[in-house]
């Protein structure tokens, strides 16, 4: 399958990358660091990256002004997602091909061509290895994005999916001229006060219900200690982690778009079924999923407690 995907490659003269909307550090490294891998080995290409930003761009290149025009006739590379409720528009839909890596349990039906390796630790590590199985070289650029991409979604290597083959597609990233130090210095950066006074926010007004932690974030409140809505989201879920009788988490966020997001944590039982439940998507212990505002959260966390019970 790489091999067809490189001859794609090779045939396309316009190449997209895309990822989910909200992304992460994997997210962004991925589409990034095959990015930064591609427009070195084929500099005549014309290569893209498209989505929306927020703060988890360490990584120094701004989204390019993409429009429905340039996705005509090119090649699109979908990374860290393969659920279409999860991107930021549909001009994917114009391309000539799409290609699908990533290593979420979702199907990617709607891609030409999918590799969805759902035991990797993260898309990162599935775009390295493509980038070592079809000798695209990978540039001191692109070995940094990959690097934080596979270092954030594994959590520093301590997640379970975490496996022998992440650490050989580090090594090689490390050999590639990734500078770890220089990369972990600029994912640990300093957060301002706001942000800290947010997190005391969210431990001073959790709730739990029967087995389930929860807390629900207002655009108000986010606005009160100007938060953006990804951090907001995703950067505080793991606050609500490691609570004695809590065995899963939820994080409610009224997001910029008139939707709240809710992302899932679980410390074993897997509650996937949950996020497919309300069109989302992800991994057994970690997914997440969109719910019009004014929903009845608590519906979801009753469902989350059904899965523990059962």
């Amino acid at each position: 399958m790489f091999k067809k995907i490189y001859q794609e490659i090779r045939k396309h003269n316009k190449i997209i990358i895309i990822r989910h909307k909200s992304p992460d550090y994997d997210a962004y490294g991925s589409q990034l660091g095959l990015y930064y891998a591609l427009k070195n080995a084929f500099p005549h290409k014309l290569i893209l990256v498209d989505g929306d930003d927020n703060n988890h761009n360490i990584f120094k290149k701004a989204m390019d002004m993409v429009t429905v025009a340039d996705y005509k006739d090119s090649l699109v590379f979908l990374v860290d997602q393969s659920s279409e409720n999860m991107l930021v528009n549909d001009y994917y839909k114009y391309a000539d091909k799409i290609v699908i890596l990533d290593h979420h349990e979702n199907e990617g039906d709607f891609a030409d061509i999918a590799i969805i390796k759902k035991d990797y630790s993260s898309a990162s590590e599935l775009v390295t290895e493509f980038l070592v199985e079809t000798k695209i070289p990978i540039t001191k650029e692109a070995a940094n994005c990959l690097f934080i991409g596979i270092a954030g979604d594994s959590n520093r290597f301590l997640y379970k999916g975490t496996t022998s083959n992440t650490f050989k597609m580090a090594a090689i990233l490390y050999d590639s001229g990734a500078d770890i130090v220089d990369d972990y210095n600029i994912m640990q950066r300093e957060e301002s006060e706001s942000d800290k006074r947010f997190k005391g926010y969210i431990l001073s007004n959790f709730k739990i219900k029967d087995r389930v932690a929860y807390i629900y974030i207002s655009k108000e409140e986010r606005e009160r200690f100007n938060a953006g809505d990804c951090f907001a989201s995703r950067g505080t879920i793991n606050l609500l982690s490691g609570i004695e009788g809590v065995d899963a988490f939820v994080n409610f966020t009224e997001m910029d778009d008139s939707i709240v997001s809710c992302e899932f944590r679980s410390k074993s039982i897997p509650i996937l079924d949950v996020a497919k439940y309300y069109n989302g998507g992800g991994h057994a212990l970690a997914c997440g999923a969109r719910i019009p505002l004014g929903y009845d959260y608590i519906e979801v966390v009753d469902k989350l407690n059904e899965i523990i019970r059962g």
